[in-house]
């Protein structure tokens, strides 16, 4: 429960567009609630467990400070967007919150934006099946919704959704607008197999990128990579490889769920055999990344280290070094 004083949930009806609720309050979360606020949507959240970073971003991007029993009560929707090894986790919390509501009010359709693959997606379907709370598979695309002032203009990223009849959305045709969605269809699952095969081809350069540019570091040619890049395929390309590295460190820890997710979807879906998967492995250096190195604490918008190729390829190797002697001694 919030220790803030709930707002006034009639007034906010009268006032706002719809009330939608978002679960948690990460940098996407958080990009989300603005863009809501900005066209007159109430947006709700609970960060009652969460750290003083997390609450402060949700009440900066407008977000009103609840309970769970407000989060369905009040709610039209509920968007989950949370780490993938939370997803489960939180679909479990808002049905236990239902029990005691069902006989109250309709409860919201509740939307899974995860990066999971489309086996969690479906089994997280089934634990809502007679909850009294429709689900609806989805995932997100892109980067968080920014405003630019020069332009007058959101960027959204796009927000593929699958599930429920198309009917049935249409009640949420405005907001599923604003927020950029592509329905898929009524098959569960299917967004969130957009969105493994659509982090294949990113987050899988990442970690690709990541464990070129630290070997080539612990080599003593990273200089000679980059010019190498720049020469061969332009300095389009350097600047990608740039910001890939330097912007995945905070973001490593939340992504080796969401390799294994990967891996899960190629390996059940795609039919490709074990042995032939890659995604454990990148599962595996994104681990490396947030465990062993002093990367693994930076945050966001609080970046000390690791903001240029260079140093994140020493901070690595740094790890690399001290992980490899700790295996040597066990052996």
């Amino acid at each position: 429960m919030s220790s803030q004083t709930e707002p006034d949930m009639p007034s906010l009806r009268k006032t706002h567009r719809g009330i939608i609720s978002i679960i948690s309050m990460g940098d996407m979360g958080a990009g989300i609630a603005r863009l809501l606020t900005a066209h007159n949507y109430a947006v709700l959240t609970n960060v009652s467990d969460r750290s003083e970073d997390t609450k402060s971003r949700a009440v900066s991007a407008g977000a009103l400070l609840v309970s769970d029993d407000s989060l369905l009560l009040e709610a039209d929707l509920i968007l989950s967007i949370v780490p993938p090894a939370e997803a489960l986790g939180t679909a479990k919390r808002i049905i236990s919150a239902s029990s005691s509501l069902q006989q109250e009010k309709t409860l919201p359709v509740y939307v899974d934006l995860n990066a999971v693959s489309p086996k969690t997606s479906k089994l997280i379907a089934e634990m809502f099946a007679g909850s009294g709370i429709e689900y609806l598979d989805g995932a997100i695309l892109g980067h968080p919704p920014s405003f630019s002032i020069d332009n007058d203009s959101w960027t959204v990223p796009l927000l593929p959704i699958s599930g429920l009849v198309e009917s049935f959305l249409l009640e949420f045709k405005e907001v599923f607008a604003l927020l950029n969605t592509k329905y898929l269809g009524e098959e569960v699952g299917k967004a969130s197999s957009l969105k493994m095969v659509f982090a294949t081809l990113s987050k899988g350069y990442a970690a690709i990128a990541l464990q070129s540019v630290v070997t080539a570091s612990r080599l003593g040619v990273l200089e000679e990579l980059k010019s190498s890049v720049k020469e061969v395929q332009g300095e389009g390309e350097v600047r990608r490889l740039e910001r890939i590295v330097t912007c995945l460190p905070p973001k490593a820890g939340r992504w080796v769920r969401e390799m294994e997710e990967i891996g899960d979807t190629h390996e059940i879906e795609g039919g490709w055999l074990k042995d032939a998967g890659i995604f454990r492995g990148a599962a595996e250096v994104f681990r490396i990344v947030a465990e062993d190195t002093e990367l693994g604490r930076e945050k966001v918008d609080k970046r000390k280290r690791g903001l240029t190729v260079e140093d994140v390829g020493l901070v690595v190797g740094e790890g690399l070094e001290r992980k490899g002697e700790d295996e040597r001694k066990k052996g």
